[in-house]
């Protein structure tokens, strides 16, 4: 257990330095030995409170670029990062956000950092070794903090870099009103005080963990800690979502920075990355937007347990783009850096990366694939059936929920603690023989269909309870039988309407539910099916709805619920995708 530990640490901080400090400038680094000046100063934010903050620069005199990372996880592990980074003509900015570590005052996430970034921000600039060019960069939270550094009253930075941020404070803690409670409730403990390390935390006996209610009082009994902002993101769902939160995306002003975004199809953040993508494109170009999208998890490599083939995912050096970016924008090096393609994506299946002007790329169309049963669509070894006629009339699937035995997550997109849950691609049959889940099956098909951005589900659905959750997963079936999961989301029917319009349900009602289940770019090969799951709990992934419509997390009780999917004339449940023409 212990050296399992020790590997998912080693694994999830070089996936850190990797994508915070590019790799491939690495070598370069070590060949200079050009002196360093290292100072330690406690900043005072707005205030009064004292951000520790660390500067790296060269000794040398002169003015020089600045690059700033602000971080909830502590400056020991990246003094070397930053030395290295001085070595090259830098100065290095590092600072312990509010209340972790060496920094004053109480961590409460997202709300502090634009102030505060606001303070650093104009300090840097007054210094006389900086020459008021300023860049971010960070992966994760850090991430956030580095685009965040735009959303205040100071000039933003003129480059920014964010590997897997969480884009959208919101989106990251919530989808389509569930909680992704497997983040939410481990990340909250990580960062409960003000140093607590990574490794005892995931030694927790997150089994036991995971499933305690009612979920508001969860860290109470699990870890006796109170822990207020994970009290608050739970009561978010009982009408107040994002109250006291940081502003959303429209509010950042990235318009005249350099801005290069990075996801995985497998990371838990990537849904906003693309969004945010797609807002910042609109309203800046190509050359000074970039997007590069792989088959990650939250890191920059494949997630190590998928049972899915990358091929030759290194092909595409994305740690050296990272360095010619912020070269390209810090230090003008003519370098062609702008010049590249303002997206690339891995396109799985066909394993290779693929460069395109737009996200998503131009061509695309969009096709239904519709729900069918002549039977019972429960579990594998049922009669479900998905092709592109509408349905006439058929009869409806049914299953029953039980809380108390939710439907386990194996794989997809999942952010961290792999010792308990584990992410990306994932031989889904076991899943699939469970009775309360659904299972729709095209035939085998004939020719290459290529899935690239949206996927969504329209599902006509009653349920026996004032409120319940519906999910969905696609699903790639090789020749062989192996089940691999793509992409999947969830959603909470009182906020069927939106999160902040909470509408009770009318047992026995059928209901619309349109919601997406992701973005991928995923080619389904010729002699494969495409296939959906559909349940109502995908756990510890997303939070379990008790079922009773109550409010959320105060309740420690629930009901099962008697589910019903319509799929005929007048209710045409169908999974829509957008595919598109590779050639």
């Amino acid at each position: 257990m212990k050296a399992a530990l020790l590997h998912f640490r080693t694994t999830l901080l070089a996936a850190f330095f990797a994508a915070i400090l590019p790799a491939a400038s690495i070598p370069s680094f070590c060949q200079e030995k050009a002196p360093v000046k290292v100072e330690e100063i406690a900043l005072a934010a707005s205030d009064g409170i004292k951000l520790a903050t660390i500067v790296v620069r060269p000794e040398r005199e002169g003015k020089f670029p600045t690059v700033i990372f602000r971080s909830p996880y502590g400056a020991d592990w990246m003094k070397s990062y930053l030395q290295r980074f001085a070595q090259r003509g830098y100065a290095c900015v590092y600072q312990d956000v509010r209340g972790r570590y060496n920094s004053g005052g109480v961590f409460d996430p997202f709300v502090n950092e634009i102030p505060d970034g606001d303070v650093t921000l104009r300090w840097i600039r007054s210094q006389p070794w900086s020459n008021g060019v300023v860049g971010s960069s960070g992966h994760s939270y850090l991430g956030f903090t580095a685009l965040y550094l735009s959303a205040g009253k100071e000039t933003p930075p003129q480059v920014i870099v964010a590997s897997d941020p969480v884009a959208s404070p919101l989106g990251g803690l919530y989808t389509n009103g569930a909680m992704n409670h497997h983040f939410d409730y481990y990340w909250a403990i990580l960062v409960d005080g003000k140093d607590r390390d990574l490794q005892p935390v995931i030694s927790l006996d997150w089994e036991r963990l995971f499933p305690l209610l009612p979920l508001s009082d969860a860290p109470r009994l699990g870890v006796n800690s109170e822990i207020p902002h994970y009290k608050k993101w739970v009561d978010w769902a009982n009408g107040s979502f994002g109250k006291g939160l940081l502003p959303q995306t429209s509010r950042l002003a990235c318009d005249n920075s350099a801005v290069l975004l990075m996801g995985g199809w497998f990371d838990l953040f990537c849904p906003d990355v693309l969004k945010l993508y797609t807002q910042l494109r609109a309203r800046s170009s190509g050359e000074k937007v970039k997007l590069i999208v792989g088959p990650f998890d939250h890191g920059s490599d494949p997630p190590p347990e998928s049972e899915m083939d990358f091929g030759n995912w290194k092909s595409v050096n994305i740690q050296g783009f990272q360095d010619r970016w912020l070269d390209r924008w810090l230090l003008d090096s003519p370098n062609g850096a702008d010049k590249e393609p303002a997206v690339r994506f891995f396109l799985m299946g066909d394993n290779r990366w693929v460069s395109a002007a737009a996200w998503p790329p131009a061509g695309t169309t969009e096709k239904s694939l519709y729900l069918h049963c002549t039977g019972k669509a429960n579990t594998l070894r049922g009669k479900g059936m998905l092709n592109g006629k509408a349905p006439a009339k058929e009869p409806y699937d049914a299953f029953t929920y039980d809380p108390g035995n939710p439907v386990p997550t194996r794989g997809g997109s999942i952010c961290c603690l792999r010792e308990m849950t584990k992410a990306g691609a994932m031989d889904q049959r076991v899943i699939e023989g469970r009775e309360d889940v659904l299972v729709y099956t095209t035939g085998v098909i004939d020719r290459d269909i290529t899935v690239v951005g949206q996927v969504e589900l329209e599902l006509f659905a009653s349920t026996s309870a004032r409120d319940t959750d519906f999910t969905g997963k696609l699903v790639d079936v090789g020749p062989e039988g192996k089940a691999l999961n793509i992409t999947e989301s969830i959603v909470r029917a009182r906020f069927r309407n939106g999160m902040g319009d909470p509408q009770f349900l009318t047992p026995g009602a059928v209901e619309r539910y349109r919601f997406s289940l992701g973005q991928t770019a995923m080619t389904f090969l010729k002699g494969h099916r495409i296939r959906l799951e559909v349940s109502s709990s995908n756990f510890p992934r997303f939070d379990r709805n008790l079922n009773t419509g109550g409010p959320i997390g105060a309740e420690s009780s629930f009901v099962k619920a008697d589910q019903k999917i319509f799929h005929d004339r007048e209710h045409p449940s169908r999974l829509i995708l957008s595919v598109w023409d590779k050639k």
